[in-house]
């Protein structure tokens, strides 16, 4: 069978091969990839963002780069591009891999053209389209329309970037009208799937995660007693904001609580460098009075990550939307205790009071109420995160997924024999 990988990031076997040497790390697809690559009936062609040629991972992988440009506009010739590349690898399967980018739609017009819409699949990540709706929720009106000297420059404020996921939210629904084969794994990409196109056949297909995270357990006994730990504070759909309202209120009880995230610090970021939201971050933690318990971590290592999760007492998930987090995955794979927002997938990934705490999403006392559940539970907490990692073991199941990953490809192999 041959196989064309269409990916919105460079995995990491692919930069690899291009260094020539360990790059310290990859994405999760790379789980994926690795057992693919060990089945001599595959040869696979993975397409990625970024500058340089072609090139091969192994005998029967090979790779080529291309110009993405504006996650939002439209590239007449990544079409071209992609369809020559139909022409000339003449795949059995072809497989994109998420939808927040042009060049998905570039693929699925060059496939209508040529004629292979049948055996195209589409992976669902993240969706834009719905995201936009919830990009900003929580955050002041004058905030979100506030720029800071960066912003003006970039013209990006918090406003600009909710209308830049409009723009791919535009181009992703069009692909996925047009998309015939749609592969997900939650309720909630399931219902954003029928409502954009109710005619697409759904396949369903979980997620395998860093090989990492497959190893090591949460002990209480060996965290750090009163930390939390979020996974982003990137921008407002990681829900940041929220998090620092309820810390506020935690502190009042568990004085010596700590609160650690990946990432620079927004309370240093330069006055001419930092973001609007950064700033609004900045303004909560002094008007909480939490400046000093806040640990930014920088650049964080799979490996490096994963001692974070088991650093932590509780890991926390206050985002304003998600499909199915990967940081909530490999948290409850070690078996950390978790707080929840209940927003897209999460619900489907972990049960309340069972395996985590799931909290209303626009609730920050509600997220503050249970983290201090979990404190005041101590080894006791041992008991919901071994039920999150029971849970997590066959929802993120290495050989399960790929089975399933690999009967899609044969239905879609055998459409495309029969065209």
């Amino acid at each position: 069978m041959k196989l064309l990988w269409l990916c919105n990031m460079v995995p990491g076997k692919v930069k690899e091969a291009v260094s020539g040497g360990s790059t310290g790390g990859g994405l999760w697809v790379d789980s994926v990839l690795e057992g693919l690559l060990g089945r001599e009936d595959l040869n696979i062609r993975i397409l990625c963002p970024g500058d340089g040629g072609e090139g091969r991972v192994s005998e029967r992988c090979s790779y080529a780069f291309f110009s993405e440009g504006l996650p939002y506009v439209y590239l007449t010739e990544l079409e071209t591009q992609f369809r020559g590349e139909l022409d000339t690898f003449q795949p059995d399967v072809i497989h994109v891999w998420g939808t927040e980018y042009g060049h998905t739609l570039a693929m699925v017009n060059a496939a209508e053209k040529a004629g292979r819409l049948d055996s195209l699949v589409v992976s669902i990540q993240g969706l834009c389209s719905v995201y936009a709706g919830h990009y900003a929720e929580g955050v002041p009106e004058s905030v979100q329309r506030g720029s800071t000297f960066r912003d003006v420059v970039r013209r990006d404020n918090i406003v600009k970037q909710r209308e830049k996921f409009v723009l791919r939210g535009l181009l992703e629904e069009k692909a996925l009208q047009k998309a015939r084969h749609i592969i997900g794994r939650t309720d909630w990409d399931l219902a954003c799937v029928r409502r954009i196109n109710p005619e697409a056949k759904y396949h369903f297909c979980n997620e395998t995660l860093r090989q990492p995270f497959y190893q090591g357990t949460w002990r209480y006994d060996s965290c750090r007693k009163h930390r939390i730990f979020a996974s982003s504070c990137a921008y407002p759909v990681k829900g940041f904001h929220y998090l620092l309202e309820a810390f506020g209120q935690i502190v009042k009880t568990y004085p010596d609580a700590t609160l650690a995230v990946p990432g620079k610090s927004f309370l240093t970021a330069s006055k001419l460098r930092r973001t609007n939201y950064q700033k609004y971050l900045a303004d909560l933690a002094e008007q909480y009075g939490v400046e000093d318990k806040i640990e930014f971590l920088g650049s964080l290592s799979g490996e490096e990550m994963k001692q974070a999760f088991l650093d932590a007492n509780v890991f926390v998930l206050p985002s304003t939307i998600e499909n199915s987090p990967n940081s909530l995955g490999e948290a409850m794979l070690l078996g950390v205790p978790c707080v929840a927002a209940d927003v897209g997938g999460v619900t489907t990934m972990m049960r309340h009071r069972l395996e985590g705490e799931v909290y209303p999403s626009t609730a920050p006392y509600m997220l503050a109420f249970y983290v201090e559940n979990i404190f005041a539970q101590g080894e006791a907490a041992e008991a919901m995160g071994a039920a999150a990692r029971a849970h997590a073991g066959v929802t993120h199941d290495p050989e399960k997924n790929l089975a399933d990953l690999l009967e899609i490809y044969e239905r879609l192999a055998k459409n495309s024999a029969e065209g």
